[in-house]
């Protein structure tokens, strides 16, 4: 796979401003309504009460947190575009792009999809061939929740030795992840992975090629330098967005073993990966107050505590994310300047 000559002078065609009204309000209400319905079932009066009482000292940390999770999460993009040669975008401009898919995510219907369209469509302006653009960005979104899966079965480890949650919370996680590793590492084996990852066919056997593809980018990168920095800084993503929601949940009272914290985000995180309208809203909320109660914590401040996390993690973000989407033309255009700075063409991993 190689780079391609720049594309034409197409612009991504960006939700106009009532359609992002819209999806804003449309995601807003859900969000609503859901947590209408479980403060219903945890008592209307206790969960005024456990607002009451919330620390807003903690909210601090939780912004603090979530700068950190995005900043690192645009030195993963940052080093997906510069591997082997590619263009040198600099931190502003990675976390550009970074923010625009973070914004297609918020308005977009399939919000997965309307996010790596996003990335795909950045990647393709920075003079990537059609296939090494998708295998680049199927390959850092492998590599960033390859962090969340191995950070989650540690979790789910830990808390079944220490009976600290039920096997149905940890069994999923320690069952299914090393066998998404183990296939992994099978189809992506010198001489096995070239004939899988060729793509051609069905639109599901291409699908299936791209991701094999995507997955041997990661096991390429990661004995690297860069591959390394891209892990380390995938780590600084999560752990980010962990902390924002162990500060929630220290704003109401509520101390958790890092295994159950991590455990609870992780199962309620899975929620917004599904593709999912407006980043699983609404049923991220439900899926992670409802693992929290799995490991001991009480529905309401629970619920607050959830309801915090996603103030900071999904609600402020959203301004400077379609700010981000509405400019994704300049962004276009500083990766075509810095393509176009590259010396040496990328060549593929």
């Amino acid at each position: 796979m190689s780079v391609s000559q720049p594309l034409g002078n197409g612009e991504p065609q960006v939700p106009g401003g009532w359609r992002a009204a819209v999806g804003i309000v449309a995601a807003l209400l859900v969000g609503i309504g859901v947590v209408a319905l479980i403060a219903r079932a945890a008592g209307f009066v206790r969960v005024r009460d456990v607002i009451d009482e919330a620390d807003p000292t903690w909210f601090f940390v939780c912004f603090f947190a979530e700068v950190a999770a995005f900043a690192g999460y645009a030195v993963v993009v940052r080093e997906a575009l510069r591997w082997r040669g590619g263009p040198e975008p600099g931190f502003g401009l990675s976390a550009h792009v970074m923010l625009a898919s973070l914004g297609a995510t918020r308005i977009v219907a399939a919000a997965g999809a309307g996010g790596l369209a996003v990335t795909y469509w950045c990647f393709r302006r920075a003079r990537f061939s059609t296939d090494e653009a998708v295998v680049r960005v199927v390959g850092l979104n492998t590599l960033v929740y390859l962090v969340f899966a191995v950070g989650a079965w540690v979790a789910a480890l830990l808390a079944t030795v220490l009976g600290t949650a039920p096997l149905g919370l940890t069994v999923p996680w320690l069952v299914v992840v090393p066998a998404c590793i183990v296939a992994a590492r099978v189809v992506t084996e010198p001489g096995r992975v070239e004939r899988l990852s060729r793509p051609a066919g069905s639109i599901l056997r291409r699908g299936l090629a791209y991701a094999i593809a995507g997955t041997a980018w990661v096991r390429a990168v990661l004995p690297h330098a860069g591959g390394r920095r891209a892990l380390a800084a995938a780590a600084v993503y999560w752990a980010g967005d962990v902390v924002c929601l162990w500060a929630a949940l220290r704003s109401v009272d509520v101390s958790l073993s890092p295994s159950e914290l991590v455990l609870a985000y992780a199962t309620g995180y899975v929620a917004m990966v599904l593709p999912l309208p407006f980043a699983g809203l609404g049923s991220v909320d439900a899926a992670m107050t409802y693992a929290l109660t799995a490991v001991g914590v009480p529905l309401a401040p629970a619920l607050v505590g959830v309801a915090v996390y996603r103030l900071f993690g999904f609600w402020v973000p959203t301004i400077p994310a379609l700010a981000a989407l509405a400019l994704l033309p300049r962004a276009g255009r500083g990766l075509e300047r810095a393509a176009a700075a590259t010396p040496a063409p990328a060549v593929a991993a």
